[in-house]
């Protein structure tokens, strides 16, 4: 746990905060529905294989989506869950190239009329859906589900074991779960508190989730743990690829995005503290 408490207690527990967040500001990052916008529907980091690596930022948050499908049991016949789904686009991209079935979730109600518009457009209705639910209080039964991912969802949830837990409970025994999010490496203090608490308040998150703290949520729930590896130096470019894409704008001291843009430019500082990684885990079901 860091030494300054108030970074872990930023904003409430509920999911209210990232729900406004996505509402708000979707229209921002979402490439395929505003032109213009950071991203084309992918609203997750980038991963890029090395330095020489020259993928554009949308190629390498792809990139990123199938890193995760391919730790996932994902095929025709396969039911697979997604834990903050976004605009739906890595849900319809795994859908897309490996025939399984897959229910998306968020909190936020921008979010999943988005997805929804994208998964007529992309004739994926029928095998396809997404719903408004809570990851703490998922609207499916027992064991309903071949796989599950989460991708920069664990950050927007204060009690994570509560998430996982209920989470585990969709699952079929034996299947993964797949999470990548922000990971804080170590404690911060000073400036660099300060810059952690400021983007966790950008972020509408209670907290960035820490390696120990992962690891007993995920025990807690029934979940062992098959990989856990810190990322964090193949998404770092993703803070100024997003910072250089809202670096032309500078929308008036009224404007509702007005807070949004100027937090995207202190992104970089962010993403160059050492204590800031990226987790990427795959735990299965006992």
């Amino acid at each position: 746990m860091t030494d300054d408490p108030s970074v872990h207690h930023t904003v409430p527990s509920s999911p209210d905060g990232a729900g406004r967040l996505h509402d708000e500001h979707t229209e921002n990052v979402d490439g395929e529905t505003v032109d213009g916008a950071a991203v084309d529907g992918n609203i997750h980091v980038g991963y890029w294989d090395s330095a020489a690596d020259d993928r554009s930022l949308n190629q390498a948050t792809d990139r990123l989506t199938d890193l995760v499908a391919e730790r996932l049991p994902a095929a025709p016949g396969r039911c697979l869950l997604d834990v903050g789904c976004g605009t739906g686009r890595p849900a319809l991209r795994i859908a897309r190239a490996t025939g399984a079935r897959v229910s998306g979730i968020s909190v936020s109600n921008e979010d999943i009329d988005l997805a929804r518009t994208r998964a007529d457009a992309a004739a994926l209705a029928d095998r396809v859906d997404f719903r408004y639910a809570d990851a703490r209080e998922l609207p499916f039964e027992d064991a309903s589900f071949d796989g599950a991912w989460a991708i920069e969802c664990m950050m927007h949830i204060r009690d994570r074991a509560t998430a996982l837990t209920e989470i585990a409970r969709t699952l079929r025994p034996g299947s993964p779960l797949v999470i990548t999010d922000v990971l804080l490496r170590s404690p911060v203090t000073g400036d660099a508190a300060e810059t952690v608490r400021q983007t966790c308040r950008a972020f509408q998150s209670p907290s960035f989730p820490e390696p120990a703290e992962l690891r007993a949520a995920l025990d807690r729930a029934g979940l062992e743990v098959v990989e856990f590896n810190d990322i964090g130096e193949h998404v770092r470019r993703t803070y100024q690829a997003f910072a250089d894409a809202f670096g032309d704008v500078a929308p008036s001291a009224d404007d509702r995005h007005h807070e949004f843009f100027n937090f995207t430019r202190s992104l970089p500082r962010f993403g160059a503290l050492p204590q800031i990684g990226y987790v990427f885990l795959v735990a299965r079901r006992l």
